[in-house]
């Protein structure tokens, strides 16, 4: 099986040459960076890929997933349904669903429509992993990527990035992913392997089952149904349950709208994520109808004089190339793979036609180790409406903003004052994957990407500072936002991000999926979490799955105005520590957080939440019960792992397997210690009162 562990266990001599023809080791010509003299290629010449709506599956019974969500061969007549016995063609659901589905109360679904009679679910869709060719530029090599694709379209179909999964706030859905990255695979193959994989929603409020949970995989030549509920947390503060503060019994707060869809496979996210693997996942709800009909953000599903939506998901990435155009990739190398030709949305350069309008810009950084820092080349404020999966209370006009990997803002960009040209550019400078040096607008720019103005002024309303988005409870009409109260702390968790044995580490920790580094208890408060960075100069951008979080101070100071909101991920940069509110609602363990610089993630800068309903009775809520012990399997209706399948780790064909993690490579100071040190009882993360 090739992936890093094997790799680091076989040394580097035989671990590079697993992947043929792809070329991991270093020391390979690579493209040029800003000249962008990019196998001949004129930056701003090819037009920007926007990605295409994932075709929703309809109610006729010939168009609908076979066998039905929750309903497979081997547990007919179940809604819950147990997992079907792998046959590696890629048909069965050989890990089955979660166990929430068909099990949630009624107001998960306020449609409950003829789709679903049983109310569990509002759409289906289908997702195929599959290797394609992809050209970054016209007359370029076509290049081996991963990509996912809409599974209603012909095989080789798939883009980069994905196509985008736009549902409905309180809608469920289901999306079944296929994985056809096998070793015996027709058409492309340049790894000649089984590739797992495990698709991660980022920034939902989910299952663990269907989070994308590091090794909950997709096994190679074997499906996995995804269900999505589309919910916000439950509203657990007593100060707001009342009307209107609160949409009944939901946190309206954390409504969720701009998230992205990425491989979290163990170990290789990483190169599957450079590869290709991610896609946007939108979330419509009533108040952003409200938005559109008064003007404040452009219509819904609408587009411009040139056919192009208003509305536009842009996913950046920098790349590094082998001398042959094929996508170059060390996984030895765990500092951060920083690459030197920028692309959005898998175009190097592109340029894009707009009007003399507004546009909503959904703009991710979808890079595994750089820092942006967005501006437009006029240097006119842009209106973030939101950031990360949430939309702000009110607006907050900026000349920039940035980006940590994994990150998104939620950007309205007035084109009507505007020359014939505008270019989206970053200022960050960066030189490794260390993490960015300065902010300095005389420096070179990287340019992303031009936009071509045209047309006369449209005379809709303007978007500008303070423009009411979500709005504050008990404050603007109607208002949905409340922030998370100090009277609501019941406890407080502190988490050091490390380095050691060449290696990433959390409160002195490798990543061990079986066990619990902080098990909260669901709907016991708020507790302040302190995230600190003692690994000198580096920087970890912080993720937490299932909960967002409220920055509160980054080394003891606000941070960012449009920071101090709804985030799921908080920037380290060296030396610093942040301090964060956050609550565990609504679902069970375990999920990850962990470093977003990916490669830090992959060499074990990751740790477990395992949130339980608590004991009964106990009054201290940071004191649970969890059964992540660090040695126990995780149960297969809540992981998905077939039971006719369990000997897989065994047999290795999982990541992990029953003695842990690898040993150190030899004599080349990097890889995990014995089991026996990754075992031990964490700390969970408490600090005494």
């Amino acid at each position: 099986m090739a992936n890093r562990r094997t790799i680091l266990q076989w040394g580097a001599a035989s671990g590079a040459g697993l992947f043929a023809p792809l070329a991991y080791r270093q020391g390979m010509a690579l493209a040029a960076a800003r000249s962008g003299l990019f196998f001949g290629y004129v930056p701003f010449t090819q037009p920007l890929f926007i990605p295409q709506l994932l075709t929703p599956l309809t109610n006729a019974a010939a168009n609908r997933l076979s066998p039905a969500p929750g309903r497979y061969p081997r547990g007919a007549g179940q809604t819950s349904g147990r997992p079907t016995a792998p046959t590696h063609n890629g048909d069965d659901v050989s890990h089955g669903i979660a166990p929430e589905f068909g099990r949630g109360p009624a107001e998960w679904n306020r449609f409950n429509s003829a789709y679903s009679p049983d109310n569990t679910h509002e759409q289906e869709f289908e997702l195929v992993t599959e290797e394609t060719t992809h050209r970054f530029v016209p007359g370029g090599p076509d290049v081996p990527v991963f990509t996912y694709r809409d599974g209603t379209k012909a095989p080789g179909s798939g883009t980069l990035p994905g196509p985008t999964i736009v549902a409905e706030y309180r809608a469920p859905v289901v999306v079944r992913c296929r994985n056809l990255l096998t070793r015996d695979r027709t058409g492309v193959n340049s790894t000649q392997h089984d590739i797992e994989t495990s698709m991660h929603l980022h920034g939902s409020h989910g299952t663990a089952h269907g989070d994308g949970f590091p090794d909950f995989y997709v096994l190679a030549g074997e499906a996995r149904d995804y269900f999505f509920p589309n919910i916000a947390p439950k509203a657990t503060d007593p100060a707001t349950l009342i009307a209107p503060v609160r949409g009944g019994s939901f946190d309206t707060s954390w409504i969720p709208t701009t998230l992205w869809y990425h491989d979290h496979a163990m170990d290789i996210t990483g190169s599957n994520v450079i590869r290709g693997l991610a896609g946007f996942y939108l979330v419509l709800d009533d108040r952003q109808r409200e938005l559109a009909d008064k003007g404040v953000i452009p219509p819904i599903g609408g587009s411009d004089a040139f056919g192009n939506p208003l509305d536009l998901g842009l996913a950046i990435q920098d790349q590094v190339f082998n001398a042959d155009g094929t996508l170059f990739y060390d996984f030895l190398d765990h500092n951060g793979r920083l690459g030197n030709v920028f692309t959005v949305n898998g175009v190097v350069q592109p340029k894009h036609k707009v009007q003399r309008r507004k546009y909503r810009l959904r703009i991710l950084n979808a890079s595994n180790a750089r820092a942006y820092e967005i501006r437009l080349s006029t240097r006119q404020k842009m209106s973030i409406i939101g950031t990360d999966s949430w939309l702000l209370p009110r607006a907050i006009e900026v000349e920039s903003f940035q980006l940590a990997q994994g990150q998104r803002h939620d950007v309205i960009v007035d084109f009507r004052d505007a020359p014939d040209e505008v270019y989206l550019e970053n200022i960050l400078l960066q030189t490794d994957g260390r993490g960015a040096k300065i902010v300095d607008p005389s420096q070179e720019r990287d340019l992303l990407l031009k936009f071509e103005v045209s047309g006369s002024n449209s005379s809709e309303p303007r978007c500008v500072e303070g423009t009411v988005i979500r709005g504050f409870a008990g404050v603007d009409p109607d208002g949905q936002y409340a922030w998370h109260r100090k009277e609501e702390i019941v406890g407080t968790r502190a988490f050091k991000f490390g380095r050691s044995m060449g290696a990433w580490t959390i409160n002195d920790q490798f990543f061990n999926p079986r066990r619990a580094d902080a098990a909260p208890v669901l709907g016991r408060g708020a507790e302040r979490w302190i995230f600190e960075n003692s690994s000198g100069g580096w920087w970890h951008p912080v993720h937490t799955h299932l909960e967002g979080f409220q920055i509160k101070s980054v080394n003891g100071k606000p941070p960012r105005r449009e920071r101090q909101f709804n985030s799921d991920l908080v920037a380290l940069e060296g030396n610093t520590s942040a301090e964060v509110f956050i609550k565990f609602r609504t679902f069970t363990g375990p999920y990850a957080f962990h470093c977003h610089a990916i490669e830090h993630e992959d060499m074990r800068m990751m740790a477990v939440i395992d949130p339980t309903p608590g004991p009964g009775g106990s009054t201290d809520a940071l004191v649970t019960h969890t059964p992540l012990d660090g040695a126990s399997r995780i149960p297969s209706e809540i992981s998905g792992v077939v039971p006719d399948c369990i000997e897989l780790e065994a047999e290795q064909r999982l990541y992990f397997d029953a003695v842990g993690d690898t040993k150190t490579a030899a004599n080349r100071g990097v890889g995990i210690p014995d089991c026996k040190f990754d075992f031990a009882a964490g700390s969970n993360g408490q600090v005494p009162p």
